[in-house]
């Protein structure tokens, strides 16, 4: 039995973490430029909503892709939850899950053969890879949230700014793929091109992660929980931990705003004398939006909380819902889609950072599937309740919708004040 003293003991494992800080940093953002370059291609925001509208012209079916995707991903949390708490490393098992999202993209590739014969086939293809998708998406968000917990153990907001900027950086040479692949090609093999690419992005991301990634569980305490053990300690940190619950409580509210993300793109697509290659082009706005906002909103996590994000971030959204219902011109579109972007990474930023600071990596998945399984309904609800708008009203009743959200939310927040 070691006689080592406790205090000893911690900064031993202190020291050890240290040691492989910046290799772990290194490999964590050359995961995020590969990973992001796949997103890039494979995003629910525009590149999915304009591979639908090519195939069908019915709006529910732009509604099914945020039902589906952040419905399903929410709500897919909490399988992750309990493997990732009784996993001893955090690694190995974020790894297995996220390939299996690597199998939601290459359905998703095939569904693009189809086309050509049946459109019909061709979606429902798609939809099931999607669901897919989103499934593994939802699984992973947590794992890797908990490994960041144990291979980045200092200054996570910091960490997450550089990753989604280095993300971003990705997404931007990722976007100028995307637009020069829908100016030559014509569709679908402009985004069979798209898609493939994605693919062989996305398991590369895998492999970097494999390779490069040094945890140290040394101090890892894995717990034996149940499925049905979540919802009870979940409901325990919401009535412990009052910093969490009030982000939870503005997070699930946001919810309500996002169901209109898909919209944004197709709407502004519509507009008069948009150029060749308009998706790429917004597609590159849209990154480079979010490659300055990841820092300054890492910056603001480290000094003033997630709640702080969310805050800046709402404030992003309603801006974007103002000038979506009311721009005539394509653009205004630009700045539209830039203040989307901030607003959108920022939502999905605290959400991480708020898990990874307020758990203080211990049963860091079950803060993720709290929040995961508390926001689902929303989405799902709100984005059927959209189609709906749109097809009774018009899309501005969509957006009018999420810009009173949002704003609501942003006043919320300085109600629900986080501690510095």
């Amino acid at each position: 039995m070691s006689n080592t003293p406790p205090l000893q003991d911690a900064q031993r494992i202190y020291l050890k973490k240290e040691s492989f800080y910046k290799r772990n940093f290194l490999t964590l953002m050359g995961e995020s430029f590969f990973f992001a370059f796949s997103l890039t291609l494979f995003s629910p925001e525009n590149v999915l909503p304009v591979y639908v509208a090519s195939l069908s012209d019915k709006s529910v079916y732009i509604a099914l892709i945020s039902a589906l995707y952040y419905g399903i991903s929410y709500s897919a949390t909490v399988f992750s939850c309990v493997i990732g708490v009784n996993a001893k490393s955090p690694k190995w098992i974020s790894v297995a899950i996220c390939f299996l999202q690597r199998v939601g993209f290459f359905l998703i590739y095939l569904s693009t053969y189809l086309v050509s014969g049946n459109v019909q086939l061709a979606l429902v293809t798609f939809f099931i890879s999607l669901a897919l998708y989103a499934t593994s998406s939802g699984m992973s968000n947590p794992l890797f949230a908990q490994m960041v917990g144990t291979s980045i153990h200092r200054n996570v907001g910091t960490f997450y700014g550089a990753y989604n900027m280095i993300g971003s950086c990705s997404g931007v040479i990722a976007s100028l793929v995307l637009t020069q692949c829908m100016a030559k090609y014509s569709f679908p093999y402009s985004l069979r091109y798209v898609f493939l690419l994605g693919l062989i992005a996305a398991l590369i991301a895998t492999v970097v992660v494999s390779v490069g990634v040094k945890e140290v569980t040394d101090d890892r305490v894995c717990e034996k929980i149940r499925l049905r053990d979540i919802f009870p300690i979940g409901a325990q940190i919401l009535k412990e931990n009052k910093g969490f619950r009030n982000y939870t409580i503005i997070k699930i509210l946001v919810g309500a705003a996002e169901f209109a993300i898909p919209y944004y793109i197709i709407t502004a697509s519509s507009l008069e004398n948009t150029p060749a290659g308009f998706v790429g082009i917004m597609s590159t706005i849209y990154l480079i939006s979010k490659m300055v906002g990841s820092l300054v909103l890492g910056r603001l996590a480290d000094r003033f909380g997630a709640i702080m994000v969310l805050r800046c971030s709402c404030i992003c959204g309603a801006a974007a819902a103002f000038l979506a219902a009311f721009a005539s011109d394509y653009r205004i579109s630009y700045i539209m889609y830039g203040l989307l972007s901030v607003a959108v990474n920022g939502i999905m930023m605290s959400s991480s950072i708020a898990c990874v600071s307020y758990s203080k990596n211990v049963r860091t998945p079950v803060y993720m599937a709290t929040v995961g399984l508390l926001c689902a309904p929303m989405y799902v609800i709100t984005s059927f309740c959209g189609a709906a708008l749109a097809s009774w009203f018009s899309y501005t009743a969509l957006f009018l919708l999420a810009l009173t959200v949002y704003a609501v939310c942003a006043l919320l927040s300085f109600r629900l004040k986080d501690r510095p």
